[in-house]
């Protein structure tokens, strides 16, 4: 007895395509799977029919052959389809724009929360401040006042006052390393280009990884993707836009965050034109 074998067909998806080659290749594609299943429900009823006596009609299958319309009109829609030139685009330029000002948030609300455990040092500064006063006062007066404003107020620092002043600090360097890698791949085209080499070889975008993050021992900003068998990644080294500690201080002490600080040399100017002039200028 005939068998009827289980027929499959194997589809390859590919990125978005022209819209007339790809609307062409399916429309013709499926015109013939129509007609293809039109041919296999053709069979499988004049076959369970014959089974009982059930004679099918002379042209039955008709409408199940492949005219050559159909054959010319589907080989046409494929050749047209695999001799376009498509090209996709796996968004490296969006992603890192995205990720550097998520980076950069995350950065303003690390610096807050080392502003509040700041509070602690400022009494410190508050102190010094008015001890320099005492030392160079011609009397007693300015110690006295020293000793009522410790006894007014809590000037001592804990250990807990401590910790959590040094974890902010740590906290802020990590953050501005991991804002200013995201923000120097966005800002540098050629960075953008290897990164979007690197999704074109594994066949991925962007909008697709899983997660990415930034190892300042190495200088390796590191994107990853969850692939079927193992973990796919994009690497770019920045190391080349590591600067000094020299530089740091250099600029930060030109910076606003610095010069309207305790220790900016504003902050304890009492006359208020005085404070303002000093701060921004005249």
């Amino acid at each position: 007895m005939m068998k009827l074998k289980s027929l499959a067909v194997l589809v390859i998806a590919s990125a978005p395509t022209s819209a007339n080659e790809i609307d062409n290749l399916v429309n013709n594609s499926q015109a013939l799977r129509d007609t293809f299943k039109y041919g296999i429900q053709a069979i499988g009823g004049m076959w369970d029919y014959a089974d009982i006596g059930g004679i099918a009609p002379t042209g039955t299958v008709d409408p199940g052959l492949i005219t050559k319309a159909k054959q010319d009109a589907y080989n046409n829609a494929v050749l047209q389809f695999q001799n376009a030139n498509y090209t996709w685009d796996p968004n490296a330029d969006q992603y890192f724009q995205d990720q550097s000002q998520q980076a950069m948030n995350n950065l303003g609300q690390v610096v807050d929360d080392y502003v509040d455990a700041a509070v602690a040092l400022i009494e410190v500064v508050t102190v010094n401040e008015m001890a320099q006063d005492a030392q160079q006062a011609p009397d007693s007066r300015e110690a006295i006042a020293l000793q009522e404003y410790m006894d007014s107020n809590d000037v001592l620092l804990d250990d807990q006052e401590v910790d959590t002043y040094n974890e902010s600090l740590q906290a802020v360097e990590e953050a501005a390393q991991t804002a200013a890698a995201y923000m120097a791949v966005a800002n540098n085209p050629e960075l953008i280009e290897s990164a979007n080499d690197s999704a074109y070889a594994m066949n991925v975008t962007y909008e697709e990884s899983q997660t990415s993050f930034f190892d300042a021992t190495t200088g390796i900003l590191t994107v990853e993707w969850a692939g079927q068998d193992a973990t796919m990644s994009a690497s770019l080294n920045l190391a080349g836009y590591f600067k000094t500690n020299a530089d740091i201080i250099d600029l930060g002490e030109e910076s606003t965050f610095f010069i309207t600080s305790p220790e900016g040399g504003c902050w304890f100017i009492q006359d208020p034109t005085e404070r303002e002039t000093c701060l921004y200028g005249s």
